[in-house]
């Protein structure tokens, strides 16, 4: 893997979570409320899912064929994405608007795609350190690059998606981009051959998602 094509799928994969994480708030608030409570579970239950991730992506990585991987990651990513999606609107309206209540919204609709996603970083790190000389500028790098994806998606999304595109429909773009680079990354290492199952479960993800209505007749 070069250090570009390392730098962009790290680039990419932390400013998506960060993406998720805000969108959360507005597609959780018409069932929990817009409170700092709200956040904080929100905030809290992501970097669970990033610590995790990251974790079992490093794990994974010693054990496996990083290069194998990353693309599945990514595609699982997101479709977990996707189904946040049904999850809310299924689960919300069950939930109160406890903290317990908003962290237990939060584990069941946004941790998954936050651990997937997050996990993709430590796989990309593996195949990069093939000199362990280049150890700290490896690893320091794509913190780096990470850490900048995730403001490039925190701004992006708060500063100017919101405020164009319902919240929705930003997941499912989001989700497809996921699953199609993920395809893209796996096809480009040499699995020619889709796996049937995981885009029969992709299709199905899919559509449950776009077919999701929203409790709210306008956005604000």
């Amino acid at each position: 893997m070069t250090k570009r094509a390392a730098h962009l799928i790290v680039f990419c994969t932390s400013a998506a979570v960060l993406v998720l994480e805000i969108l959360a708030g507005r597609l959780m608030a018409p069932y929990v409320g817009v409170s700092l409570e709200t956040f904080t579970g929100i905030i809290g239950t992501m970097l669970a899912g990033i610590a995790l991730g990251n974790a079992l992506g490093g794990r994974l990585a010693d054990r496996h064929s990083p290069e194998r991987l990353i693309g599945p990651a990514m595609a699982l990513g997101g479709m977990s994405a996707w189904a946040s999606l049904p999850i809310v609107s299924a689960a919300g309206p069950n939930f109160g608007s406890n903290p317990v209540a908003i962290v237990a919204l939060a584990l069941l609709a946004f941790f998954a795609p936050a651990a997937v996603l997050s996990a993709v970083s430590p796989m990309v790190a593996k195949l990069r350190l093939t000199d362990l000389g280049e150890t700290g500028e490896v690893v320091g790098g794509l913190s780096a690059s990470g850490t900048v994806g995730a403001l490039f998606g925190t701004f992006v999304t708060g500063f100017i998606l919101v405020s164009a595109v319902p919240t929705r429909p930003i997941i499912i773009g989001l989700g497809l981009l996921l699953v199609i680079a993920g395809a893209g990354f796996s096809f480009k290492v040499g699995r020619t051959r889709p796996d049937a199952t995981m885009s029969a479960v992709a299709l199905v993800v899919f559509g449950i998602a776009a077919t999701t209505g929203s409790p709210c007749q306008f956005e604000s």
